[in-house]
This record gives structure tokens, C-alpha cells and sequence, in this order.
């Protein structure tokens, strides 16, 4: 879902990144099977599966992260911008080629359906997000695609803005963290905004205010919270934070994680999501953003402060077999889902009451299956186009 490095030089600094992909693409996964087991066939298993969408949060931060750190470095080193049309021309070759293999994989299938061509070509553009009829259709998770191509475009223009302050530095470190902190308040404003709009309503029982959950505007603190973290890495590779600061994030991975899961754990068992198609209004929705995006954060600082080759929690995230899954992580948040949706019918079983372990079995065995074919012979092939200046 997001850029795995500008520079070679860049992915052997995080060389725990891809054991953080691995984990958000396997907790979507266990997210999904639990909601189509069904309380009754994962009775354990419903209450924290319920929230394990939080995968996608953290998925959002870290391209946040990896997005927008080429830009921070060239603003506080004062330094020339990556030309526009490469940058986009490899979020491009990222994104859409291996989703219209999955995309047309399950439609060729009989999956999925998109429908008449006057429809179709919304998923395949990435602008299905947009409308209350299709949001949810087609591979209902690549609503998060659609809003990572909104977060590719935008970023250019911000880094552009962010440049006008001029200067580099610690004047530049200022101007960026201040506008992480816009970026913040932002996504906040924009969800109050929509919590406190009359509904419109579309089909029956689906609102634009229920779907618009998908959107940027309500989702850019995520990003932002990412962003941040690019910034102060920076700034601790310069010199420009106190080294008490950086080294002290970087000490103590354990206490990150073990702040997440108590995050994980309270909103789980004592909040809860609210109903899916009600949508998320109020507070509810403010309160979700900050305990996913904060999860998010408390999981990837240890990925990225600190020395990578000490603790357990980084060896376990550079495991080989959690790296290997990493790297196809792409494919399996693509191909997961809607395969565990034809488990029911294999074991003729009614929708609601299917073994959770069949569902987990496909969706990982038949879903890094799916996603490794498609890495090795789509996306990796198309690593050299990505790479190739325009």
C-alpha cells in the first residue's frame, strides 16, 4: 500500500519496515475472518478482531512516513526536489497495476462484480471511494487505495507550500512541524464537520456522512502523524533535536508496543467500533482516529529511532519468514478477503457460522499464494519501471 523506500541508500536504515507491513496486513486478515466466522464459530476472537482495522491506520502512518521524508530532507537540507513527474510516475507503477490484476483476477472469477462499464471504470480509477453506491464494492478494503492516491497527490503541493517558508534547518524543522500539527487539527475539523452535517442520504440506509470515513480530509492526521516521524528522524540524523531525545525514543521498543497494546486492548473491551453503517459520528469518530493513530505511531518509532539490530521486538520484525510476508504484503491486503468470502460455500456452510480456522487458513495460505505470484511476477518485474527516470 505504500512506497518502500525512495533510495536503496533509505531501506537499510528501517530495515524493520517490512515486518511492520507484515503485521498490519495480517491483523486486516484476522479482522475480516472473524467478522465472516461469525460470534458464534470465534467467540473469543470478535471482540478484538472487531478493531483489528486498525491495520489500515497503520498502514496510513507509515506512508505518511516513507511518502513524505525525501521531501522533509529536501526542505531542511535545501536541497533539489525529486522531479514531479518521477515521483508520480512510480506511485503510479506502486499502486495500480498489481490492484488490476487482483481487481480483474476476482471479477474474472466471479468474486466480485463491478458491474456495467459506466461503473467499472470507478474501481479501476481508484474513484469509487467517492460514491455512496460503489464505496463498499469491488475489493471492499481498496477504499484505503483510493485514499492513498489522494495522500501521493497531495504531497507535492504541500512540500511546495512547506518550501516557501524558506531556509533550511532548524527554521525549516519549525515551518514542518508546525504544519504536521495543521495537518493534525485538520483531519479533527474535518470530521467534526462531517458528524455535525444533515445526512444525505444515498441507497437505502447508506449516508455520504457514513462512507466519507474513506476520504482524505478525514483521515490526513494519520498521514500527518507519519509525516511527523519522518521530520524528527531527520532532525536526529542532523543534529537538529537533542540527542538525549532521539536515543531515548529508540531505548526502550518495548514500552512502545507495550503502549499500544494497552491502547489496543482498552478501546477493544471497553469502547468498541460503533455500528459499521451507521457510520462514525461525534466523538466516537475523534476517539478512533487518536487511539488507531497513536497504536500506529507507538508501533513504527521502534522501526525507526533507535539501533535496528538490537531487542527482540526488531529481530522479531526482521525475522526472514516476517520479512518474506512483508514484502507481499501488498497482494495479500488485496487477495485475502475475497477469497475467505467463497470458504462458506466450499463447506456449505451458511454465512455468519464458517469455521474461523478454515477462513484464517485461506486467507493467509491461499491469500500469500495469490500475493506472491502477483510480487514475483508483476510487481517486482515493474520494480524496474518504477526506478526508471522520466
Amino acid at each position: 500500500m505504500e512506497e518502500r523506500g525512495v533510495r536503496r541508500a533509505e531501506l537499510t536504515r528501517f530495515p524493520c519496515l517490512e515486518g511492520i507491513r507484515a503485521l498490519a496486513a495480517s491483523v486486516v486478515v484476522v479482522h475480516h475472518a472473524a467478522a465472516l466466522a461469525g460470534p458464534s464459530r470465534a467467540p473469543g476472537l470478535v471482540t478484538p478482531a472487531a478493531v483489528l482495522d486498525l491495520g489500515v491506520a497503520v498502514f496510513f502512518v507509515l506512508s505518511g512516513f516513507l511518502i513524505y521524508r525525501p521531501f522533509a530532507r529536501a526542505h531542511l537540507d535545501a536541497t533539489p526536489r525529486r522531479p514531479l513527474a518521477t515521483y508520480l510516475w512510480r506511485r503510479a507503477v506502486r499502486i495500480f497495476p498489481a490492484y488490476w490484476l487482483a481487481l480483474s483476477g476476482l471479477w474474472a472469477l466471479g468474486v466480485i462484480d463491478l458491474g456495467s462499464w459506466s461503473t467499472a471504470w470507478r474501481y479501476y480509477a481508484l474513484v469509487h471511494i467517492y460514491d455512496a453506491h460503489t464505496v463498499f464494492s469491488g475489493i471492499v478494503q481498496a477504499w484505503s487505495l483510493g485514499t492513498e492516491i489522494t495522500f501521493y497527490l497531495l504531497v507535492p503541493v504541500w512540500a511546495a507550500g512547506m518550501r516557501r517558508v524558506g531556509g533550511s534547518g532548524r527554521r525549516a524543522l519549525k515551518a514542518e512541524l508546525a504544519g504536521v500539527a495543521v495537518l493534525v487539527l485538520a483531519g479533527y475539523a474535518s470530521r467534526a464537520a462531517f458528524s455535525a452535517s444533515r445526512r444525505i442520504w444515498a441507497p437505502p440506509d447508506v449516508t455520504m456522512r457514513a462512507v466519507s470515513f474513506t476520504w482524505l480530509p478525514n483521515n490526513i492526521d494519520l498521514f500527518a502523524l507519519g509525516m511527523g516521524l519522518a521530520v524528527l528522524s531527520l532532525a536526529a540524523e542532523r543534529g537538529l533535536l537533542p540527542t538525549r531525545w532521539a536515543e531515548g525514543a529508540g531505548r526502550w521498543p518495548g514500552a512502545w508496543w507495550a503502549a499500544a497494546l494497552a491502547l489496543f486492548a482498552a478501546y477493544a473491551w471497553w469502547i468498541g467500533p460503533p455500528p459499521f453503517r451507521v457510520g462514525y459520528v461525534g466523538f466516537s469518530w475523534q476517539r478512533r482516529q487518536l487511539v488507531y493513530g497513536l497504536i500506529g505511531a507507538c508501533l513504527i518509532v521502534p522501526a525507526v529511532f533507535g539501533e535496528q539490530a538490537r531487542g527482540a521486538i526488531r529481530r522479531s520484525l526482521q525475522w526472514p519468514p516476517v520479512v518474506a510476508a512483508g514484502v507481499v504484503s501488498y497482494g495479500l491486503y488485496l487477495w485475502h478477503n475475497d477469497l475467505m468470502k467463497q470458504v462458506p460455500g466450499w463447506l456449505d456452510s451458511p454465512p455468519g457460522a464458517t469455521n474461523v480456522a478454515a477462513l484464517l487458513a485461506v486467507g493467509f495460505g491461499l491469500g500469500l499464494a495469490c500475493a506472491a505470484a502477483s510480487y514475483y511476477g508483476l510487481e517486482r518485474p515493474l520494480g524496474r519501471l518504477r526506478r526508471r527516470r522520466v
